[in-house]
């Protein structure tokens, strides 16, 4: 009996966890099965070269040189760091992408929660749908960058904000984990600029302006709950950029210190580094700043016609997010902000202020910054818009959906249609979700030259105790990706295998991949390979030689 009823108590226990509402059995089940197909992304899409060179380069050498290094924009250092460390417990598909893999899982979780606290449940749960099945989040939500951390940060950013500002009360961590959230953006990709400054600004105009509405002139500033959140939230902002520089001032130590002790015009030439840093610190920073911003991640536009490239820019920017009209998704998405607006015209004080000013500042806020530098940052700079799209598509069906139900309720009859008609919105987004995942670019291998690369190296099982060579810088990123060797060897003389790719038996060619080549028509041994060596496997892009 005792043991029975111990047994009772585990199974009533474990019942209080379970989800009761059918919403929550939804979500948890949705997250399930988002798991296992980014299980699928992370082991069966290879690596592209992006990802490639970010292992190779960074993580693969510990976080303490991925922390100080920044040779070029590829080094997403916070992401960089994070999987520097996961890698050293982990095989390299778990150290390349794992970081990103939870916050995928991570993100669609927050995409709810969030929601679901200014929308209806279910309307929530179609912001999590729409943000699963955008193109961008997709493309980029496994990758070994630092994309998808990107987007965790910024949406930790928007759930302390929006418990900052409604909360009477805020606890150290809610303003700990703003700035952590914050600084770790800026730290993983610089250009999540484009999402901190207006997403701060319009929390900052939420608690100035319901401040200046709520304010006894008879009574201290600071006895204004709004404006001690504003304070506190500027102090927080000013902590948070001052960490961000710091983490910035090491790397720019570590780069400028690297290319004066190795100028050779340079009166510090072969000095050692840690003697540039003590002795010209600010010179050795100026050099590393210089550095850092002669290699902008970002594409430069002339300022005279910036504004027809600007349009057509966020047309494609747009025609990433779902494989519909981008015309479509811009006016819906518009309408969803437009609501947000009528709403603060109509009650600024309102609970979801706070949230339709974060997703209108974002709206708008990185477009202005845009206009004011004349720059066109690559798009999965900007994957965080999936958030933004998914939120207001989401409020728009539920507006969609009450006056559609009004409007039924008066002219309909027949209580079947009254019950259908309102579901509409809703259909659509689910035919949508099904048509975006089943779309064959939502399952396509990144890069099909390393996906060939890859397939003929395994097929050349090779190994330390094989004589190996590698012609171009796919095969020797991916030699110590998948099979834990450095090879730096370009000679193909005694090699015990040889992969080719088909463009280097094209003389004089200087195509596509032609930078990625150490080898090229002109300079392989032919006599030697056609003789010595015989064909052993070949695929679309390589031919494998086997001696």
């Amino acid at each position: 009996m005792q043991r029975e009823s111990n047994k009772r108590k585990v199974n009533i226990e474990v019942s209080g966890y379970l989800p009761k509402k059918p919403v929550d059995m939804a979500v948890v089940l949705s997250l399930i099965l988002f798991t296992f197909y980014y299980i699928w992304r992370v082991a069966y899409i290879t690596p592209w070269y992006d990802e490639l060179y970010t292992y190779y380069y960074f993580i693969s050498r510990g976080p303490l040189y991925a922390a100080i290094h920044w040779p070029l924009p590829n080094n997403h250092v916070g992401y960089s760091v994070l999987s520097a460390i996961l890698d050293m417990f982990s095989n390299p598909y778990i150290g390349l992408r794992g970081v990103s893999f939870i916050c995928a899982i991570v993100n669609n979780f927050l995409i709810f929660r969030i929601g679901r606290r200014f929308m209806n449940e279910w309307m929530a749960y179609i912001a999590m749908l729409l943000y699963f099945c955008c193109w961008q989040v997709n493309e980029l939500a496994v990758q070994g960058r630092g994309y998808t951390l990107a987007t965790t940060c910024f949406l930790v950013t928007v759930r302390q904000l929006v418990i900052i500002c409604r909360n009477e009360n805020n606890r150290p961590v809610d303003h700990g984990l703003f700035a952590g959230a914050m600084v770790l953006g800026l730290y993983t990709i610089p250009s999540s600029i484009y999402w901190v400054i207006p997403t701060c600004v319009s929390a900052g105009i939420f608690l100035l302006v319901n401040g200046m509405r709520s304010f006894d002139r008879n009574e201290p500033l600071w006895y204004n709950r709004y404006f001690r959140k504003l304070r506190k939230l500027v102090i927080t902002g000013l902590i948070a950029a001052g960490i961000t520089f710091f983490l910035y001032l090491i790397i720019w130590l570590a780069i400028g210190s690297n290319l004066l002790v190795k100028d050779t015009s340079s009166t510090l030439y072969g000095m050692s580094h840690v003697s540039v840093i003590l002795r010209h610190p600010l010179k050795t920073v100026v050099r590393g700043i210089s550095y850092m911003l002669s290699q902008p991640y970002i594409q430069s536009v002339s300022r005279h016609g910036f504004v027809l490239n600007y349009f057509a820019w966020l047309k494609d920017l747009t025609d990433r997010m779902y494989p519909i009209s981008p015309l479509v998704t811009i006016i819906v998405v518009l309408m969803g902000l437009v609501i947000f607006i009528w709403e603060f015209v109509l009650e600024f004080k309102n609970s979801r202020t706070i949230f339709g000013l974060i997703l209108v500042g974002n709206s708008i806020g990185f477009q202005i910054m845009l206009f004011l530098q004349a720059k066109l940052p690559y798009y999965r700079v900007f994957s965080y818009m999936g958030v933004i799209t998914a939120m207001s598509i989401a409020v728009f069906c539920e507006y969609a959906i009450i006056n559609i139900k009004m409007l039924v309720d008066k002219r309909i009859k027949n209580v079947i249609l009254k019950n259908v008609i309102p579901l509409f919105p809703i259909a659509f987004v689910v035919a949508l979700v099904i048509f975006s995942i089943t779309n064959p670019s939502y399952y396509a291998q990144y890069g099909d030259r390393e996906a060939e690369c890859y397939n003929a190296l395994y097929v050349a099982d090779p190994s330390e105790d094989k004589k190996l060579c590698v012609l171009d810088c796919d095969q020797q990123y991916l030699l110590k990706f998948g099979f834990g060797i450095d090879c730096d060897n370009t000679d193909v003389y005694d090699c015990d295998y040889v992969l080719v790719d088909r463009n280097m038996m094209k003389e004089g060619y200087n195509g596509y991949d032609f930078w990625k080549f150490y080898q090229t028509y002109e300079t392989l041994p032919w006599d030697y390979i056609n003789t010595e060596m015989h064909i052993f496997y070949e695929n679309e892009y390589f031919v494998l030689y086997k001696n």
